[in-house]
């Protein structure tokens, strides 16, 4: 996974959002942090894994891959809020050995516990490792991920050119 190209490409578009929207002066963290818990909460919900109520199966997967790198994005914002325009990858194999362990509620609850505080460098690390790892969980490759990433990426820019 090309980490600093996410970073860029995120940095490159929420300039053009600062820039087009005239918020050269705000302070847009604690937005990008309830953009992503609502981001994983939409995540969730297509994963159903909370749902223990209902028998319907989850989304299908490109659906959930879609809802995962709308919270990248906010992952890769904060980030760049906290100064990062790279951070060290954790390595793919021993990630998903590791999430083999956790189960998928506490996993997205943890998230939701990271999502709702003020990070501190130290604790982006172990934030960004974790949204990682729920991809990992969820069945995706960095591949994967990285490229959906692009994908929505374009799209969040055509949505901007009309207007969104």
């Amino acid at each position: 996974m090309e980490i600093e190209r996410l970073f860029s490409m995120q940095d490159e578009l929420n300039s053009r959002i600062v820039k087009e929207h005239n918020l050269e002066n705000a302070s847009l963290s604690e937005q990008r942090r309830l953009a992503f818990l609502v981001e994983l909460g939409e995540l969730a919900n297509e994963t159903r894994c909370f749902k223990y109520w209902s028998k319907r199966p989850a989304s299908e997967k490109e659906v959930i891959l879609e809802e995962y790198v709308d919270g990248l994005h906010f992952v890769l914002s904060i980030g760049l809020d906290l100064g990062f325009t790279k951070i060290e990858l954790p390595n793919e194999v021993e990630i998903r050995g590791e999430m083999d362990k956790i189960e998928l509620n506490s996993l997205f609850l943890s998230l939701y516990q990271w999502g709702s505080k003020s990070l501190s460098h130290q604790d982006f690390h172990a934030f960004f490792d974790e949204f990682l790892g729920l991809g990992v969980k969820l069945g995706f490759s960095f591949e994967e991920i990285e490229t959906a990433y692009f994908d929505k990426n374009a799209v969040n820019h055509e949505r901007q050119d009309t207007g969104y």
